[in-house]
């Protein structure tokens, strides 16, 4: 019924916009020009009435949760500060399992200097820490392994 209603609604919207029409076209010297505005007004109202209302009302907007990149690379960082008098040689290897990596990270570090070593994927990683004499041989000052969670940096000091 209601669909009934709409279209008898609609035929008689176009037919009173086509007289319309007609009688200004015949009232002025620029027919044309006259007609394809009319037709465009009417192509406009139909478009209108056909389209249901809930294309018009807009759905509420949602806010995206950020997230930090840390969390999602699941990386953290490690910082190490040498506090002896003698340089300082660090060497990092990922466990993968009971075993170790062959991708080892090494870096020496200066007396009284600090290091870091950035985005670390997570995990269980063995940390060597040796210092070299004079004659350029390594004593091993401290061995041992470390977890690492992502987005929590860790901060170690090596003290005489």
């Amino acid at each position: 019924m209601l669909a009934v209603t709409k279209t008898y609604f609609m035929k008689k919207l176009i037919l009173s916009a086509v007289a319309i029409v007609t009688i200004t076209a015949s009232a002025q010297n620029n027919t044309a020009a006259n007609i394809i505005e009319g037709g465009k007004v009417l192509a406009e109202l139909v478009r209108v009435f056909k389209t249901p209302k809930s294309a018009f009302v807009q759905p509420p907007l949602q806010i995206a949760e950020k997230k930090d990149s840390c969390s999602v690379k699941s990386i953290s960082d490690i910082s190490i500060k040498n506090s002896t008098d003698k340089p300082l040689l660090v060497s990092v290897f990922r466990r993968n399992g009971n075993l170790y990596e062959t991708g080892v990270i090494s870096l020496k570090i200066l007396p009284k200097n600090q290091e870091t070593i950035y985005e670390l994927k997570a995990g269980i990683y063995k940390i060597k820490y040796e210092t070299e004499d004079e004659e350029d041989e390594k004593q091993t000052i401290r061995e041992g392994e470390i977890k690492l969670i992502a987005c929590t940096n860790v901060f170690k000091e090596i003290k005489n």
